[in-house]
């Protein structure tokens, strides 16, 4: 299992020239997705949390329990007329994914099946609730999702007043307006006791009350992880002679990379939040409220 699918790479090379690069070793290809990961995630790691971007996309098994934000591409085995399918049962024929709505066998016969997309089709299992937000303000009785569980706010925010906030020496010092709700000490009175969440094992993927038809990945990231490690499975054969599409490929990731690390450009990835405990970083010094 890996962050990217076969499916990913199509888009800029085709699947025969990619074999023939990688010799048809689809562990140089893992090493190469590897190493670019790596490569790309340094740029980033100080301010985007990768955590709950870079993680696996396994071919979807209803025998698998879920958590909320898994992915998973459609491949189910390829029909066979000899075998017997029952409704519920999923196959893939010329490229496309059914599922079967009368028992059938023999040849395919498209009224015995419902489309459901196209081979390496992405789902992804939503929240149920909004991801918490350290700075976000909460209402008593919201709900909100965070680490594998749900939790409903016991008490408000608390938002300091000026007179409150010129008590500390700088913005730094001043407490957030929200306890995690994780937190072993403040969070049980805060955010009370949690429920754990999971998409059920044989839940079928075409449940929209757990899955999402696309791709929740960050689209511009996942396009720099693929261009970074094209450039190194080419390195692989001629590190003097790489084609010149794979190192502007791998300069212009590189260079998106350094301006998504600096701000200059907005990336559709989850920002770090404070670490459990800390404050907010803002800098500077409360200001005073002058009253006449």
């Amino acid at each position: 299992m890996s962050y990217l699918i076969p499916k990913d790479y199509n888009k800029t090379i085709q699947s025969d020239n990619l074999m023939q690069v990688i010799g048809s070793d689809l562990s140089i290809l893992a090493d190469g997705e590897n190493t670019a990961i790596e490569e790309a995630s340094s740029y980033l790691v100080q301010k985007y949390d990768l955590s709950l971007e870079l993680t696996d996309t396994p071919a979807w098994d209803p025998t698998v329990i879920n958590q909320a934000n898994s992915r998973v591409y459609l491949n189910p085995a390829a029909y066979l007329p000899a075998t017997g399918y029952t409704v519920g049962q999923y196959t893939t024929y010329n490229g496309n994914v059914y599922k079967c709505n009368t028992n059938t066998t023999g040849a395919f016969v498209s009224n015995s099946w419902n489309l459901v997309g196209v081979q390496y089709q992405i789902f992804y299992a939503q929240y149920p609730a909004p991801v918490f937000v350290l700075i976000k303000y909460y209402q008593t009785g919201f709900t909100v999702y965070w680490k594998g569980n749900l939790y409903t706010a016991l008490k408000s925010s608390v938002v300091l007043d000026s007179d409150d906030a010129i008590q500390y020496d700088s913005y730094s010092d001043i407490p957030p307006i929200n306890v995690f709700p994780d937190d072993p000490k403040r969070g049980p009175s805060y955010w009370g006791t949690p429920t754990p969440y999971t998409v059920p094992a044989a839940t079928d993927i075409l449940n929209t009350t757990y899955w999402t038809m696309g791709d929740n990945r960050c689209q511009q990231f996942r396009t720099y992880v693929v261009d970074i490690a094209l450039y190194y499975v080419h390195r692989r054969i001629a590190p003097r002679n790489i084609p010149e599409l794979r190192v502007k490929a791998y300069d212009d990731a590189i260079k998106g990379l350094k301006m998504a690390a600096k701000g200059d450009i907005t990336i559709k990835l989850p920002v770090l939040q404070p670490t459990q405990g800390a404050r907010i970083r803002y800098g500077g010094n409360p200001k005073l409220q002058n009253r006449f």
